[in-house]
């Protein structure tokens, strides 16, 4: 029985194929805060900038903002965004926000935490 060429390399490059390893993606990547500005006002806005910051979904899943912390990211308080995007998130600035770190945190992945001095 007389093979095809054809079909004997079909049917070798469909073995490699399978023995292939897989390309797996994640998306990782820390969070990165660049700057926090606000109006200095109880109620007024709150402007965190970097990158990063994940699809703008900012509430979905493990994601949030963390004001208030130490510097390791520990304690403070979850803060709802008003607005979330890749690169800009604005929130209020609550009752007695006082001072301490705030991070941001997409998917569970902490960013770098920066310091913040509110009323």
């Amino acid at each position: 029985m007389r093979r095809h060429p054809v079909t004997v390399w079909a049917l070798a490059l469909g073995l490699l194929a399978a023995c292939a390893p897989q390309a797996t993606v994640e998306t990782n990547v820390q969070p990165t805060l660049f700057s926090v500005t606000s109006a200095g006002v109880v109620g007024g806005e709150l402007v965190l900038q970097g990158r990063y910051f994940g699809d703008g979904q900012g509430g979905a899943g493990d994601s949030h903002v963390v004001l208030g912390a130490d510097i390791n990211g520990e304690g403070g308080g979850r803060l709802r965004a008003a607005t979330w995007s890749p690169s800009k998130i604005t929130l209020g600035v609550p009752r007695d926000a006082g001072y301490g770190y705030v991070f941001v945190v997409v998917d569970g992945v902490k960013s770098n935490g920066l310091p913040a001095n509110l009323p």
